[in-house]
C-alpha cells in the first residue's frame, strides 16, 4: 500500500524529457522594457545559447523561465502545461533546475551535502516512509551517496567532498552549484554564465558534460559570454538586444548578425 504520494512525483511524473515555450514575455522596469515581447520554444535534447550586450535582456529572460521574476505580460509552458503562475520550487520539482551567475551554495554545509539536498523524492525526507521503509530510504540514500561522488570526481572535486562549501574559491563553487543542479535530475536547465571562474580544463569537461546531458534529452538553456563555449555546444543561439530577439539561429549566423555585433559595442 503506497501511503506517501510524494509532492515531485505528482508535478513530474517520471524524469523524462520536456519542452519549455515562453509567449509573448513582457518585462518592464519602470519605462524600461527588459524583455519585449520574446516567443520561444525550446526543445529536449538540444543546448540553446542566449547571447547579447548587458542590458540586453537575458537575465531578466531567464528570471522569468526560471519562476523568480513574474512578467508583466506573456505566459509560460512546460510540455503544453501551463506554469506562468508556479513559484520557482514548483518548477524545479517538474525538473526546470536553474543555477545563477554569482554561485549560490549553502555555505556551512559540506560539498557533498550541498549535491545531497538537491535529490529529487528523497523518500528519508517522508516522514511515513522513514518509519515504514527505513531498509528502502538508506538504500535509496547510499546510491545517491555514490552519485555524487563520481560527478564530484568528475570534476576532480573528491579531496574537498568534505570541505565547507563556503571555504572554496568562486569557480570552485560554481562547480558544486552545477553539480547540485545535476543531482536534481533536471529535465529542463538554465545556466546563467556557467563558465564564469572556472579554470580552463573545468570549463573543457563542462563542454563535453554539456553535450551528454542533451544527449540525455535534457533541454540545456545557457546564457554564456564565452563564445567558445557557446560555439562548442549551442547547436542554436539567441541572440538578444534591447530586450528583442533579434537573431535565432546557429553560432555563425548569430555572430555575424550586424545588428548584434552593433549592439555589443552599443550602435544601433
Amino acid at each position: 500500500m503506497n501511503l506517501v504520494t510524494s509532492p515531485a512525483h505528482e508535478e513530474s511524473g517520471t524524469r523524462g524529457t520536456a519542452t519549455l515555450e515562453c509567449r509573448d514575455v513582457l518585462v518592464r522596469y519602470g519605462a524600461q522594457r527588459a524583455v519585449d515581447g520574446v516567443s520561444l520554444v525550446f526543445a529536449p535534447g538540444s543546448v540553446t545559447g542566449i547571447i547579447g550586450p548587458n542590458g540586453a535582456g537575458k537575465s531578466s529572460l531567464l528570471n522569468v523561465l526560471a519562476g523568480s521574476l513574474r512578467p508583466d505580460a506573456g505566459r509560460l509552458f512546460l510540455d503544453r502545461r501551463d506554469i506562468s503562475r508556479w513559484p520557482p520550487f514548483r518548477r524545479a520539482r517538474a525538473g526546470l533546475v536553474r543555477t545563477f551567475q554569482g554561485a549560490r551554495v549553502f555555505a556551512d554545509l559540506s560539498v557533498l551535502d550541498n549535491l545531497l539536498v538537491a535529490v529529487p523524492d528523497h523518500r528519508g525526507d517522508q516522514f511515513v516512509s522513514a518509519v515504514i521503509g527505513a531498509r528502502s530510504w538508506q538504500r535509496q540514500e547510499r546510491r545517491e551517496v555514490d552519485r555524487a561522488r563520481h560527478l564530484l570526481a568528475e570534476f576532480d572535486l573528491t579531496r574537498l567532498a568534505h570541505e565547507r562549501a563556503g571555504n572554496l574559491s568562486g569557480g570552485q563553487q560554481k562547480i558544486v552549484e552545477y553539480l547540485r543542479a545535476l543531482m536534481a535530475e533536471p529535465r529542463v536547465l538554465l545556466l546563467d554564465e556557467p563558465s564564469s571562474g572556472m579554470a580552463p580544463p573545468i570549463v573543457e569537461h563542462l563542454r563535453s558534460d554539456l553535450a551528454r546531458l542533451a544527449g540525455s534529452g535534457c533541454c540545456v538553456i545557457v546564457i554564456e559570454h564565452e563564445m567558445g563555449l557557446v560555439q562548442a555546444v549551442c547547436e542554436r543561439v539567441v541572440g538578444m538586444a534591447n530586450g528583442e530577439v533579434i537573431v535565432d539561429g546557429d553560432f555563425s549566423t548569430a555572430v555575424g548578425n550586424e545588428f548584434l555585433q552593433a549592439a555589443y559595442i552599443g550602435r544601433r
